[in-house]
């Protein structure tokens, strides 16, 4: 009995397989009808189907495949000529067949149907008779509209007005991941365990003397660091299993719509959560849907404004610091403003007045809101206003965020997707002694800066600081929380932690920032479940918890985005037209015992805080591991103050400004980092010159360091600081290159 449930699983593990290979080969094939190759895989996958069913004695699965597998032969030997119609026949069998193994996939046993009208559809078609289709494309929704008399058509299917129904048959869940995925979920359990374990140990390891416990904690952060990469691959899968649906679907609305589009897809390959994958599948059909009825012109309006006729839509994706970008790009006409903002007016979300000052940026924030359409009347596929609606509030249920960028041209959506929610990297900040976490994928900067700062200003009693060209609305986190009041900073160094969540930016004030370290997420518990400021918890190194931040819910809470919306706030901030001085922007940081140096933002990719316990040592070079790659670590120290004070002082981590030299991320270990400032253009030569420093610069009413990084990574390549000295001092002396000395 249980070898037969085995071999009934590995059968409906098969049956998805072919469907989601033929959901793409039935697409081809119609753009591709003289595709023999093809037509025979197809041909073959629709007999295995046929044979497998035979073996469970499921007759009503047999009985359409064959009906399917008759037609294919036709076509395959050249006595019948592929057309839409046959097409459409063909898709319909297919869903028919998903829908029947979907059945017994819940049941165990093959579900009660009637096949009637579909044989007959089929055996029509294969005799070579005429057939008129009176119901829609398959897989779209259907009017409750009978047939007429004498027409041979489908019964159209008893549909209900939600938005997504009728996409519902081309988005199937991936097949199963063949390991469970309960024992997938106990396992990452018992890795997010070990991890919390680790953090303890690590803490207790920056205090001991003991240098064989030290020693010992380091190795088991490496291969607790290892394990746990190892078993996130596992949860992780190509967003192709999950394209694989968008060309049938893409095929099926342009034929709803008369157009005529085609699905480009780049990257497929890239990988993240199950679950994730699983939580952009609505929006990605959302999107696909707007721009095909939205975006995409019809045919003889795209030769009109010199287009091909053909349309495209183009789904990218990419791993990009941490993240998973997802693209879809659209060639149509973009998106009409001027409906947008005049479609907002008539709804009363705007004043003509606010409309006028109104940025391109803030008029498409209004598609993201709840039931609104530009369209004049509902149809099929739009008009509800729900579908950037559901985009925006799912993709930020996930933790990430979408962008818009439009154009005559096309449109651009750009989905920023964290790769898991199990463990992610977080800033951990304290206010009135508890601490806090918030998620990375939301921080934009951190700034300290004294409260007497004429760049902190008021607007209509919400606070606000001048960040360059731009005002940076605060929320004091205390004060939100009620754990202190707004007054208890007045006389201490304020530290603003900047984020956006839902389209805005603005600044956490905290009491302090503490550091920055991979959490493991726990669910917030009963009581706080339903609290709009909380995503879950995490547990300390100390074995204390912290709430980790739901930024999105605290813009919210905080009443923060009501209040500058009804006061019409602009956060840019006109350019001065006349500079009295010209400046880069510049990071700020401490080495310890050379305070105030700067480095261009050019050479800034990524500010990390690691362990010290983490570096490791190959040969005479420091390394670290860095997601999947090797990064090597340049102590500043070493060039810039002669290796006497190597590392950050008296601590237990390290900072750390990555900088991808060569597409290979390189470390620049300092002691402190400050803020990014405004540094004057005039740089101004010290004599006799520093190594590893250009020249100084004035900041304010302090002199200013500015790192010379092209020479610390010149300076680099040699193994060690010291052989960095002894070439420098031949070739000082002997006026020979460093490629001449060490060739």
């Amino acid at each position: 009995m249980e070898n037969n449930a085995q071999i009934l699983d590995e059968f409906l593990l098969e049956a998805q397989e072919i469907f989601d290979q033929l959901d793409l080969d039935l697409v081809r094939l119609e753009k591709e009808p003289q595709d023999q190759k093809l037509l025979a895989s197809i041909f073959r996958a629709m007999h295995t189907l046929k044979g497998s069913s035979g073996f469970f004695a499921f007759q009503r699965l047999e009985k359409v495949a064959h009906a399917g597998e008759s037609l294919l032969t036709k076509l395959r030997e050249g006595v019948l000529q592929l057309d839409p119609q046959k097409t459409d026949a063909l898709l319909a069998t297919l869903d028919s067949l998903r829908d029947i193994v979907r059945g017994i996939a819940e049941g165990r046993a093959e579900p009660v149907g009637d096949d009637t009208a579909l044989l007959t559809r089929l055996g029509a078609l294969t005799d070579g008779r005429p057939w008129q289709d009176a119901a829609p494309a398959p897989g779209l929704e259907a009017q409750d509209t009978p047939a007429a008399p004498g027409q041979n058509a489908l019964p159209a299917p008893n549909v209900g007005d939600l938005q997504l129904q009728d996409a519902a048959r081309h988005t199937e869940l991936m097949a199963p991941v063949k390991i469970s995925i309960e024992s997938l979920d106990k396992l990452m359990d018992l890795v997010s365990e070990m991890v919390l374990a680790r953090n303890r140990l690590l803490s207790f390891a920056n205090h001991s003397g003991d240098a064989n416990f030290s020693s010992t904690v380091r190795t088991i952060d490496l291969i607790t660091l290892e394990l746990q990469e190892r078993m996130m691959k596992t949860r992780m899968q190509p967003i192709g299993n999950l394209w694989s649906k968008f060309p049938r679907l893409v095929r099926d609305l342009a034929q709803e719509c008369g157009k005529k589009v085609q699905l480009i897809q780049i990257g497929a390959e890239t990988e993240l959560d199950r679950a994730l994958l699983e939580g952009i599948r609505d929006p990605l059909i959302h999107i696909i849907r707007n721009s095909v009825d939205h975006g995409i012109e019809s045919p003889q309006r795209r030769l009109e404004l010199g287009k091909p006729e053909t349309g495209s839509i183009t789904l990218r994706s990419k791993h990009e610091n941490g993240m998973v970008v997802i693209e879809i790009t659209d060639d149509g006409g973009g998106i009409n403003l001027a409906l947008v903002a005049s479609t907002a007016l008539q709804k009363g979300l705007v004043t003509q007045d606010r409309l006028t000052r109104m940025a391109d940026r803030e008029i498409i924030d209004f598609i993201y809101l709840p039931g609104f359409s530009t369209k004049e009347s509902i149809t099929k596929l739009s008009g509800r206003g729900v579908g950037m609606d559901v985009v925006r509030t799912n993709v930020q249920q996930i933790g990430g965020s979408v962008e818009v960028a439009t154009s005559a041209l096309g449109t651009e959506l750009r989905l920023r997707i964290p790769l898991t929610l199990a463990i992610m990297p977080a800033v951990f900040v304290q206010c009135a002694s508890q601490r806090f976490a918030i998620p990375q994928n939301n921080l934009l900067e951190m700034i300290r800066f004294d409260p007497t700062d004429a760049r902190l200003e008021d607007f209509y009693g919400v606070p606000v600081f001048r960040l360059r060209n731009t005002l940076i609305p605060l929320v004091y986190l205390g004060e939100t929380l009620g754990l202190e009041p707004h007054g208890d900073h007045a006389d201490d160094t304020i530290h603003i932690v900047v984020v956006q969540a839902s389209g805005l930016v603005f600044g956490l004030v905290v009491d302090k920032v503490l550091f920055m370290q991979e959490v493991v997420v726990k669910s917030a518990g009963p009581l706080l479940k339903n609290t709009s400021i909380y995503s879950g918890a995490t547990i300390l190194g100390d074995g204390h918890v912290a709430m980790i931040f739901d930024v999105s819910g605290f813009a919210k809470r905080s009443g923060l985005a009501s209040t500058l919306r009804d006061k019409d706030f602009q956060s840019e901030l006109a350019s001065p037209a006349a500079p009295v001085q010209s400046t880069q922007s510049m990071l700020l940081f401490d080495l310890v015992q050379m305070p105030r140096v700067a480095i261009a933002l050019d050479y800034v990719d990524r500010l990390e805080m690691f362990s010290i316990h983490r570096v490791e040592q190959r040969g005479h070079q420091d390394v670290i591991i860095y997601g999947d790659q090797i990064m090597k670590i340049i102590w500043l120290s070493d060039y810039l103050e002669n290796g006497s004070v190597r590392g950050t002082g008296d601590c237990d981590t390290i900072n750390v400004i990555v900088h991808y030299h060569h597409g290979q991320p390189l470390g620049l270990v300092v002691k402190h980092i400050h803020d990014i400032v405004e540094i004057g253009s005039e740089i101004v030569l010290i004599l006799p010159p520093q190594k590893g420093i250009i020249g100084s610069s004035i900041h304010g009413d302090q002199v200013v360091s500015i790192l010379n990084v092209e020479e610390i990574l010149r300076l680099s390549e040699v193994e060690h600081p010291l052989a960095a000295k002894q070439a420098d001092s031949l070739e000082v002396n002997s006026g020979l290159s460093l490629e001449t000395v060490f060739a």
